[in-house]
């Protein structure tokens, strides 16, 4: 995959879609990678005690899956600088996501080439799970020089 360079990008340009299936096997993978072992996200028993029909994904697993976003379409050496989000609804074990993106500004800082983007993720239902949401990326910038 080509990096995406600065000069590649406009305002208002859309982030090709990314598509996420929760499940509990992936939320429980999560909790261990993260070493967060809240039973509210794996135990069924637990959730339902306290009003919820199923174990609740963890809310940084949406930050995660935005930080996917921005890095599958920016590519190596884009790196994420900045992100903001809020989540709106629980996700629960068989949710479908799909993490969206809209560049909303290019900027020079010093010797970064940033772009800010607004960000959301969808559910199967239409509904904002996260909104709200922002990023910004530092993407390299100038002339290709030759491969070292």
């Amino acid at each position: 995959m080509t990096a995406l360079r600065f000069e590649d990008v406009r305002e208002g340009m859309e982030l090709p879609p990314l598509t996420k299936r929760v499940s509990l096997v992936r939320m429980m993978m999560y909790g261990a990678a993260t070493w967060d072992y809240v039973p509210l996200h794996y135990d069924a028993a637990y959730a339902q005690k306290r009003g919820f029909p199923a174990p609740v994904a963890d809310g940084q697993m949406m930050g995660a899956y935005l930080c996917q976003l921005l890095t599958d379409w920016s590519g190596d050496p884009g790196s994420v600088r900045a992100l903001s989000f809020r989540n709106q609804a629980p996700v629960f074990p068989g949710d479908t996501l799909v993490c969206k993106g809209k560049v909303t500004r290019r900027r020079a800082s010093g010797k970064d080439s940033l772009v800010d983007c607004d960000l959301w993720i969808e559910n199967q239902r239409g509904e904002q799970v996260v909104g709200h949401a922002s990023a910004t990326l530092s993407l390299p910038s100038g002339v290709r020089g030759p491969r070292t």
